[in-house]
């Protein structure tokens, strides 16, 4: 019986694509006077920005590295708001879970100051049992420190926990923690990368999310959440 949804943020909540391929870009024009292109940029979305920096460029010195997130998160919160938006669903569906009694929390690679600005400017930051953030661990996704903080924090075991996220990293994060990792294929990474990182379902909105955890709860049915993908 699942006793707990864990979300990722960026791309799950709230639909933050744009917002971070523009940062992106911008930081690598600005701060290296290099041109990348989208694709190289969302291939990495799910990673820590001092990961995914060090992914792009691993030639880049530490020194680079602080500077080019300091110049991100500048831009990003200068543009944070007028480009942010929720998924399609998201605010419903949490609101039902949590009037069901259903803990929930947050595990993102987002610092603690935006992730939870990020929640406040759509009303959700109360709907969540725990937040756990950049700041929380010292490994990030892929690495299962962050989920195992959130279970801790829940009081609640990996075998009876869902984490639902839309990248690769979300779904080895999920298995290497012994959650059950479900795949939310919205406009980031499709079925077959996160079937490929260990998916145990494919959800593509937030009502068949809904409807999927509806027929958990009605069959008890914790390791076999559903089917994969057609």
């Amino acid at each position: 019986m699942i006793e707990a949804l864990l979300f990722d943020l960026d791309g799950t909540i709230l639909d933050t694509t744009e917002l971070i391929v523009e940062s992106f870009l911008f930081t690598f024009r600005q701060g290296l006077g290099k041109t990348v292109s989208r694709q190289s940029v969302m291939e990495h979305f799910g990673m820590s920005l001092d990961d995914e920096f060090l992914a792009m460029c691993p030639s880049l010195s530490v020194g680079q590295i602080e500077n080019l997130v300091a110049l991100y998160r500048r831009h990003n919160r200068a543009h944070h708001d007028q480009m942010v938006s929720l998924v399609p669903g998201a605010d419903e569906v949490l609101r039902k879970l949590e009037h069901q009694g259903l803990p929930l929390a947050v595990v993102t690679s987002k610092r603690q100051d935006m992730a939870e600005h990020g929640l406040k400017l759509f009303g959700l930051d109360k709907i969540f049992a725990t937040i756990v953030h950049h700041d929380s661990t010292s490994q990030h996704k892929p690495h299962p420190e962050p989920l195992y903080y959130a279970l801790e924090a829940l009081g609640v075991s990996s075998q009876n926990a869902w984490y639902v996220g839309d990248s690769p990293y979300d779904m080895i994060a999920a298995k290497m923690a012994g959650c059950l990792a479900i795949g939310f294929s919205y406009n980031t990474f499709g079925v077959e990368e996160l079937m490929e990182s260990g998916a145990n379902s494919i959800v593509y909105s937030w009502p068949e999310l809904y409807a999927l955890w509806q027929t958990n709860m009605s069959t008890g049915n914790s390791e076999n959440p559903g089917a994969k993908a057609d």
